[in-house]
Formats: C-alpha cells, sequence, structure tokens
C-alpha cells in the first residue's frame, strides 16, 4: 500500500465542492501516477476548472483530501504547491510586463537565483518560435502567445508536476504539436502532467490515461492507446 502510495503524484479521496446548493464536484477519488500523463476530458460545466482550482490550492473543497505527492495540500500548502507548475485557463498578463519579464518574475517568487533563471531562460525560450515578442509588453500579446508565456513561466522552476487547464485555448496547430510533445518529453524524463480538456484528438494523442467528468462526477477512466477511440466512448457516456 505504500509503495503504491510513493508512486502516486496526485490522489484525491471523496473529493466535493459545493457553491451554495450546487455541486459542482461530486466525491471525486483520483490516482495520477508519476510520469502519468492524465486527461480530464468532458463538456462545458462538467467541473474540469472546479477540479483543478482545487488540486492547486486556490479552493478550498467542501469535502474530501488532495495529496500532492503524499502532501495534503490543505495541512502543507507550501510544500506541495512547490512541487507543482499550474497554467489556468485564463492565463493572466501583466500588461506592462514584457513576456521575459513576467517569466523572470516567476521564477523569482519560486525562489530561483539569478544564475539559475538566465540559465533556464535560454533553454526555455527555445520552446515556442516567439524570440521576437519576448521583450513586447503582454498588453500586446494573443490569447495564443499568453497562453506560451504562461506555460513557459510554469516550466522554468521545473516542477515535478504541470496542472494544465485547457492547454491548447488560442494556439495555431504548429503550437498545438509543440505543447503536445513537450509535455510528452516533460513526463519522459521523469515529471507527471494532469490536463483538462474537451478537445478529445489532443487527449487521445497525448495522454496515457483519461478520464471523463460529467456533472462533477467521473464516469468513466481508462489508460488508453493509439487503438482507443475516445470519441466513440465519449459520444456514448455525455448524450
Amino acid at each position: 500500500m505504500k509503495k503504491e502510495k510513493d508512486n502516486l503524484a496526485v490522489r484525491t479521496t471523496g473529493l466535493s465542492k459545493d457553491f451554495d446548493s450546487f455541486q459542482a464536484v461530486k466525491n471525486v477519488n483520483l490516482q495520477v501516477e508519476k510520469k502519468e500523463i492524465y486527461a480530464l476530458v468532458g463538456p462545458n460545466g462538467a467541473g474540469k476548472t472546479t477540479l483543478i482550482k482545487m488540486l492547486v490550492g486556490l479552493l478550498l473543497p467542501t469535502a474530501g483530501q488532495i495529496e500532492i505527492d503524499g502532501i495534503d495540500i490543505l495541512k502543507s500548502p507550501e510544500k506541495a504547491k512547490a512541487k507543482i507548475g499550474y497554467v489556468s485557463d485564463d492565463p493572466i498578463a501583466y500588461p506592462f510586463l514584457t513576456g521575459e519579464e513576467f517569466i523572470i518574475l516567476t521564477a523569482r517568487l519560486r525562489g530561483m537565483t539569478k544564475e539559475e533563471i538566465l540559465k533556464k531562460l535560454e533553454s526555455i525560450k527555445k520552446v515556442f518560435s516567439i524570440g521576437e515578442i519576448f521583450s513586447q509588453p503582454m498588453v500586446n500579446y494573443s490569447r495564443g502567445n499568453r497562453e506560451k508565456i504562461a506555460f513557459l513561466s510554469a516550466l522554468i522552476a521545473s516542477p515535478e508536476i504541470l496542472i494544465i487547464d485547457e492547454p491548447i485555448v488560442g494556439l495555431d496547430p504548429q503550437s498545438i504539436e509543440i505543447l503536445g510533445e513537450k509535455i510528452k518529453s516533460f513526463a519522459q524524463s521523469g515529471g507527471t502532467v494532469f490536463f483538462a480538456t474537451h478537445i478529445l484528438p489532443f487527449a487521445q494523442k497525448y495522454a496515457t490515461k483519461v478520464a471523463i467528468i460529467n456533472h462533477g462526477e467521473i464516469v468513466w477512466e481508462e489508460k488508453i492507446n493509439p487503438s482507443t477511440k475516445l470519441v466513440e466512448v465519449y459520444k456514448k457516456i455525455i448524450e
């Protein structure tokens, strides 16, 4: 039992969230293994964002427990959050900071030294072909470019777990492929990825396990491979 628990990057037990009389998330039990790419799919309003906000400590659950690499995020929030790189469904941009300044700010808040930041910046700048906008104020950024900067800022501190809400909104096809391959290599190098999306082909291509959430409940979960027909499964479950 201990060995199984040690291999879990994210674990929830009986996780629920109520907003007055509306139950957005209902008794969710997740087990996300280390090095896994776990996709949570479902229709709009199914509870994906609410669940993710609880996982990263932005929302307190009404009931249940959340463990990040075995750490209870409610009891030791700073220790648990130090393991997470988070990208929200609507990345915040400080309008008059450049993309590079925003990433450096994120890195400094994560406790990185100037030398560490400069070294890592050179690496992450190569992920997307956006060198020309790094020195421009983010007020001029498109939705897709804000998404790219948010993703890079989540990577810079070398988190153990990436948690991403709607990772490909606003991205062009080439950037979607680049991001997908990056999360794949992140997992192959020992990291864990948990992302929520309603784009089934992206989940099919890059996830190693998929769960379907509907009306706040996990209604299907399975490890997948190229032969899994996720679109057909989804249509049968979400009518």
